[in-house]
């Protein structure tokens, strides 16, 4: 049995809908799982829609003609028989009816909780399940359109944030499918949310059907996770700095979770959890070149000759650095900053540490707000905060990278080479990673200088 992630990039026009149905349709395994997002660009506004319902009710009927025009074009598109079509219609028309009385709640009573958030986002993938599940039968294809907060994918934790609980679901969600699966049929589940224990839709956060996907697979012992995106997968660095960048056969879990959460957006960094546990493999694939062999992420080591994988870079991560004489030795400081961002849904990518100065690095985007909430903490040993948005940060990814004697000094030579300066550097948290902070004028220069280093010029 094999689970297939399908991205929102693979569902964006006609044409790729009918290329992942034929994909899944096609594909051997007799016993396969669907697990999908939603329509490239739903998510986003549904969240948009949150923050204008809260302001004014006059967006919200224009949110819905939009999405209700967006699937119906698909379904009329690709849909050949009437009844199915019809029925397809019908169910949509359903859900943007219940989204039409959460959104109007929201505007009336001017408030949306963290778990009404969730029950509004989670609407993106509950409209996709219905287009490409008609789709598979339009095919003569046996398909089930399935909610995951319907079939027991169970999650616990903040609403927005949700952890899968993997026994509990692993016990509870076989009593769903295994039956379809035995005549055939395929399941096609919502990614993204699953449901508390008092039966809440809660979201695992954005880019997380990925993990949706990896859950599904190591409750159903999936012998492997196929994730299909619009790229080859992973590479030895982003092709609009390195156009040259060749693709990764093989990449070990650590290896592809560290590119994962700070710059490459291949795969979401919690998908390696679940699989890890059972050793199941994925296999990163492109809806538009299905030929192509893609990268493996699995449990095998596979170090070859060269230690480093890939060269990642990330514009987007910035740093806040809060100066304070005696910073390294205040008890409780890192606790109270950490707990003022946390509330205020601030996530913190790393902290670089010393005696009179603390980095926080951040999303450039957050940082205006993270200074705010904590010069109005009014920590007295704090002297001042000095946001850094003119850089970016560089990572080094390898199995080893620790261990082998001299490839830090070949990283920062060809650093230096460019004529860039290491601002920060932050290494030790992972064995497969280390990663610095130079200003951001010279970051396609640097890394251009550094792939070539360990993978030769182009």
């Amino acid at each position: 049995m094999i689970v297939m992630k399908i991205g929102g990039a693979s569902l964006r026009s006609i044409e790729s809908l009918q290329q992942v149905t034929e994909i899944i349709c096609k594909a051997p395994d007799t016993q396969k799982i669907v697990v999908l997002s939603a329509v490239s660009g739903v998510t986003d506004h549904l969240i948009k829609s949150v923050r204008e319902a809260l302001q004014t009710e006059r967006r919200i009927r224009p949110l819905l003609d939009y999405l209700r025009e967006l699937h119906r074009e698909l379904v009329m598109a690709t849909f050949t028989d009437a009844s199915l079509r019809h029925h397809t219609l019908d169910e949509i028309e359903y859900l943007l009816s219940r989204l039409e009385k959460l959104l109007y709640g929201v505007a009336y009573t001017g408030e949306c909780t963290r778990r009404t958030r969730d029950l509004i986002v989670s609407m993106g993938e509950r409209l996709a399940v219905q287009l490409l599940a008609g789709c598979v039968c339009s095919r003569g294809v046996e398909a089930l359109a399935l909610d995951a907060d319907k079939i027991d994918i169970v999650a616990h934790g903040e609403f927005g944030y949700g952890n899968a609980d993997l026994e509990s679901t692993a016990r509870l969600l076989p009593q769903h499918l295994n039956e379809p699966l035995q005549r055939s049929a395929i399941p096609i589940i919502t990614g993204f949310f699953g449901r508390t224990t008092e039966g809440h839709t809660i979201t695992f956060g954005r880019g997380g059907t990925d993990y949706s996907a990896a859950v599904v697979a190591y409750a159903m012992n999936s012998r492997e996770l196929q994730i299909w995106k619009d790229v080859d997968g992973f590479l030895t660095a982003a092709p609009d700095m390195v156009p040259s960048a060749k693709p990764l056969e093989y990449l070990a879990y650590e290896e592809a979770a560290e590119l994962s959460y700070f710059g490459a957006s291949i795969l979401h960094p919690r998908t390696v959890e679940p699989l890890a546990k059972k050793r199941i493999p994925a296999v990163i694939k492109n809806t538009y070149s299905p030929d192509v062999a893609g990268t493996i992420v699995g449990p095998d080591k596979h170090q070859k000759d060269e230690v480093i994988k890939s060269v990642v870079a990330n514009r987007k991560i910035g740093a806040l650095r809060i100066h304070g004489a005696s910073l390294g030795q205040q008890l409780g400081f890192l606790k109270q900053v950490v707990s003022a961002l946390s509330e205020a849904e601030i996530n913190i990518i790393s902290v670089i540490t010393a005696q009179t100065a603390v980095n926080f690095l951040l999303n450039k985007n957050d940082i205006p707000l993270s200074q705010r909430i904590i010069e109005n903490l009014k920590i007295p040993y704090v002297d001042h905060l000095e946001p850094l948005m003119d850089v970016a940060l560089i990572g080094v990814v390898g199995e080893g990278l620790v261990e082998t004697r001299g490839l830090a000094a070949r990283v920062f030579t060809s650093v230096a080479a460019a004529g860039a300066n290491v601002e920060m550097i932050t290494s030790g948290a992972s064995k497969v990673a280390q990663y610095f902070v130079i200003k951001e004028n010279f970051l396609q220069q640097t890394v251009q200088a550094v792939h070539t280093e360990f993978f030769g010029a182009p």
